[in-house]
This record gives C-alpha cells, sequence and structure tokens, in this order.
C-alpha cells in the first residue's frame, strides 16, 4: 500500500510525508484523466483508483471532485509561479516583461501537460456554476498585478514613460499570454509562439520606453 511505504533510509514516513505523497499522486492522476477525458468524465473513483487510494480518501481529502480540479489549478499556478520569479529575478518594466514571455513559452513547452489541464479548467471555471471560478479569478488576478508592479516600477526607475496605465498594459499583455496559449496549445502548427513573442517584445519597447 503506498501509505506503507519508506524513506531512503528505510524508516517510516511521517503522516505529513505520506499526506503529500497521496495528494501529489491524486493530484498526478486528476491530470492525467482529465487530458484523456475531459472534466466531466473524471470522478473522484476513478482518480482514486488510478493513484493507488480509495474513493474514500480523495473525497475526504479535497471534499469534492469540483475541490480536486481547484487544488489542481493552485498547484500548477504555483509551480509557474516560482519559475517565474526565479527568472524575473529583481528585473522591472519591459525587462521584467520581455523575460516573463520567453519564460512563459518555456515553461508551457516543458510541460504541455499542465499547460493543457489548466486551460481546460479555465474554461470550465468561466460557467456561472463553476465551483472553482474564484481560484482561476484569483490566478489572473495576481498575474495582473505582478505585470502592473513590473510596470510601475520600470516607471520610478525611468524606463517606462510616466504616462503609462499600469493596470491597463496589465491586462493587455496577460490578454495576449492567455490568448497565445490557447491557440498553440490547439494548433502549435499554426502558431509560431517565439516569433508572436519577439515581435511582442519589439511592440512593448515601442509602446512603453521611454
Amino acid at each position: 500500500m503506498p501509505g506503507n511505504a519508506l524513506t531512503a533510509n528505510g524508516s517510516a514516513l511521517t503522516q505529513a510525508e505520506r499526506t503529500a505523497i497521496s495528494d501529489k499522486a491524486m493530484l498526478d492522476a486528476a491530470i492525467d484523466l482529465i487530458l484523456e477525458h475531459g472534466t466531466d468524465g473524471t470522478t473522484l473513483q476513478a482518480i482514486g483508483e488510478k493513484a493507488g487510494y480509495s474513493r474514500g480518501l480523495a473525497t475526504y481529502r479535497f471534499g469534492s471532485k469540483a475541490g480536486l480540479f481547484d487544488e489542481v489549478c493552485k498547484s500548477i499556478s504555483r509551480r509557474w509561479l516560482n519559475y517565474l520569479n526565479n527568472v524575473v529575478g529583481d528585473k522591472d518594466g519591459i525587462d521584467a516583461m520581455s523575460v516573463a514571455l520567453d519564460a512563459f513559452f518555456q515553461f508551457i513547452s516543458d510541460s504541455p501537460r499542465d499547460a493543457r489541464v489548466l486551460q481546460i479548467l479555465y474554461c470550465g471555471a468561466a460557467s456561472p456554476k463553476s465551483e472553482y471560478r474564484q481560484t482561476s479569478v484569483n490566478i489572473h488576478q495576481r498575474q495582473r498585478d505582478d505585470v502592473a508592479n513590473w510596470i510601475r516600477a520600470g516607471m520610478q526607475a525611468g524606463s517606462v514613460r510616466e504616462d503609462a496605465d499600469a493596470e491597463s498594459v496589465a491586462v493587455q499583455y496577460i490578454a495576449y499570454i492567455s490568448g497565445m496559449t490557447y491557440l498553440w496549445l490547439i494548433n502549435p502548427e499554426s502558431v509560431d509562439f517565439g516569433k508572436a513573442n519577439e515581435d511582442m517584445k519589439q511592440q512593448l519597447r515601442r509602446w512603453l520606453q521611454q
């Protein structure tokens, strides 16, 4: 049984370690099943069985299928934000926005499963009855806030023109990334994401440079 696993040195896992392992297994199973069957065709029973646990454990940990989908969104987004923060570092303004474009394309290229699942879940979150809608709203708001903060920092440093509307630019920047990601995932052969990013960087400099 997964719960009886041992650490590398042969000692028994703690309860917290067993919980982390089982949660990760169920999230990974959920990603696989969503990609295979969509959200409607994915059940807690199937997730539990694929992960090697029971439906009861999946329900106990996440409350419902929507609760598990909510945690999938959060888990993938945390990985992306950590990756982005490491790449951007202390950059701001146009430089931060430019490296973030490259980082995002690299992330979805390296983790296409995660990117596809997020798109599927984001589309589901648009439904008025979605139980994880607020998580999607929060994630996108966090992205917009980050971009707006980069722009304001660039304005203070003198690299971004003083009359730039940080909030408006952030909305359009995130809309570009969301739209390009959707097009690329649906039909990657029809979209040159790398070239589009280079064009976008030039547009940002013409638009925002002091």
